[in-house]
């Protein structure tokens, strides 16, 4: 008889038997306990994947990525709790099992099944020595069972645990079968945007909107079914988070809800009861911005000022200048214009890149403006919050006056008379004459040049019986200087005149009685400024000899 004999137990099973037995019934716990994890897990991802999906609603990819979650969640379970602990038959090792279970045997067992199978240099060994241990552990393990080895009890809390949470998933989708199959549908179906039922419905809400920057936007929506006092309203600004809204029943089953002016962008939702709808967006375009300016200034000709060009829209110019806008905008534009100062529009002249706009206009008086833009994507218009003022310097007549004579005077016919006059302007005299009148007749004028300058120093000597031919002993004449400046329009230049002075025309005898009187008069007047200054000039004398007061000095203490 060889080593391998096999030795047989007095009755039942052999001890081979027994340990695969025990094996299989190790396989059928592994297998029962991978189950119940592998149903638990699945009934919990499946209640849980319900529960995340309707509150947020997520979007195909948010699906496609819990799906996956959810594969690999599973794929772990059944490897951790099934696959790994399926292990083949080892007969050593179910015998370890079986000797940690009967420490009594002593190893026995385990020299059993070592004894039964070919090792090198078992021909060495006895054959008497293996039969009789063999023999041996075949007479200690008969009243053995192998199978104690797993105890079934170890799976019960497992076991029980699994069946309840796969109960109450059974349960909810025989309650609530209508969410189970929108799940399903939609965690297959990633494209798919079917909603879960609700006892709310929301039939119409604003949806995506685009409105110009500054607006007012309202959110509505309009809901069937089970309609709340109030729902909310989530808004979201671009790269913010959510931000919770109440959102107040107008009338029964409608909601709505304003935002008086909107600068930028948003997205939103609205929940109502036990439903929410999709995100939307509302997007803002805002306004065009001037990204260039130029104004050329083309001055009127009484100015002799050179054409200027300037980058600024707050203007100061001359009376009658001829203003040209020239703007560049950050976007395309399908109309521009000036809006003036009670209101009128004036449209202004797009560029062919539809990014620039001009106007021109000849400037009378100061004006506020404004510009209001059209945006050629959408249409929208837009008032620029910017007042602009354009200040007109008006041409202000020119300054005259007579320097001599400085009073009303008498002279003869053969009077040549000596006239000093001063004049200035803001931009130049054009020509200066005497206006005159003889006993209140019509004014008659006597040129006296023309000129090209913005002030004027000048002294005429005027012989009256050469401009006069029939002046006589006994009239009066009356005579100012007038000027006028180069200013052109419709209203023609300013013209100014200095005070008028009268001359009486007397005899050559009464001229002299007049001139010695005057000359007398003001011998006087020489006189009294004399004696005046003497005077002042006696005390000025006095107050210098006099000796200065010394101050007091305090006496010693």
């Amino acid at each position: 008889m060889t080593a391998t004999t096999e030795v047989r137990q007095p009755a039942g099973r052999t001890v081979e038997q027994k340990l695969r037995q025990a094996w299989r019934r190790q396989r059928r716990f592994h297998t029962t306990r991978g189950l119940c994890h592998l149903l638990l897990w699945t009934a919990a991802l499946v209640m849980a994947d319900l529960v995340i999906d309707w509150l947020f609603l997520l979007p195909g990819y948010g699906r496609t990525i819990l799906l996956l979650v959810n594969i690999a969640t599973l794929a772990v379970v059944f490897y951790r709790g099934w696959w790994r602990h399926l292990e083949r038959y080892h007969p050593v090792r179910i015998a370890l099992q079986v000797e940690r279970q009967h420490p009594d045997l002593k190893s026995l067992l385990v020299s059993y099944v070592q004894f039964g199978e070919p090792a090198p240099g078992s021909e060495h060994m006895s054959p008497q020595l293996i039969r009789a241990v063999r023999r041996l552990a075949a007479i200690a393990t008969a009243p053995l069972d192998f199978r104690e080895i797993v105890n079934w009890r170890d799976l019960a809390r497992v076991a029980v645990f699994s069946a309840a949470v796969v109960l109450a998933a059974g349960a909810s989708s025989l309650n609530w079968p209508e969410f189970f199959s929108t799940l399903f549908y939609r965690l297959i179906n990633p494209a798919a945007s079917i909603p879960y039922p609700t006892r709310t419905h929301i039939d119409e809400v604003t949806g995506n909107l685009t409105v110009p920057q500054g607006n007012s936007v309202a959110i509505e929506a309009r809901c069937s079914g089970l309609a709340p006092a109030g729902g909310t309203l989530l808004v979201r600004p671009h790269e913010g988070a959510w931000e919770r809204l109440v959102m107040p029943s107008t009338e029964q089953g409608k909601y709505a809800y304003r935002f008086d002016q909107v600068l930028r962008g948003f997205q939103y939702r609205v929940r109502v009861g036990d439903t929410a709808t999709e995100v939307y967006e509302v997007r803002v375009v805002p306004a065009p911005h001037i990204v260039r300016t130029r104004a050329r200034l083309h001055f009127p000709a009484y100015t002799r000022w050179p054409d200027k060009e300037v980058d600024s829209l707050q203007l100061e110019v001359p009376e009658g200048t001829e203003v040209t806008l020239d703007l560049g905008c950050d976007k395309p534009l399908k109309a521009a214009a000036l809006v003036m100062e009670g209101g009128e529009v004036r449209p202004m002249r797009l560029g062919a890149d539809a990014m620039t706009a001009t106007f021109a206009l000849a400037v009378k008086e100061s004006t506020p403006f404004h510009f209001r833009w059209t945006e050629r994507d959408h249409g929208f218009v837009y008032d620029g919050d910017v007042t602009y003022f354009i200040r007109v310097i008006p041409d202000m007549p020119p300054d005259i006056e007579i320097a001599a004579p400085t009073e009303d005077d008498k002279a003869t016919v053969e009077k040549k008379l000596a006239v000093h006059y001063r004049a200035n302007d803001d931009y130049g005299i054009a020509k200066a004459a005497i206006v005159y009148t003889l006993n209140g007749s019509a004014e008659q004028r006597k040129p006296l040049g023309t000129f090209e300058k913005p002030s004027l120093d000048e002294k005429v000597v005027w012989t009256l019986k050469e401009t006069l031919t029939g002046l006589k002993e006994g009239d009066t004449l009356t005579f100012a200087v007038e000027v006028a400046d180069n200013h052109v329009g419709e209203a023609g230049p300013n013209i100014t005149r200095s005070r008028p002075l009268r001359l009486d025309i007397v005899s050559q005898a009464e001229y002299l009685r007049y001139m010695f009187e005057k000359r007398e008069r003001l011998m006087r007047e020489i006189r009294a400024l004399h004696e005046e200054e003497t005077g002042a000039s006696k005390e000025v004398k006095t107050l210098q000899e006099e000796p200065l007061p010394l101050p007091a000095v305090p006496p010693k203490q």
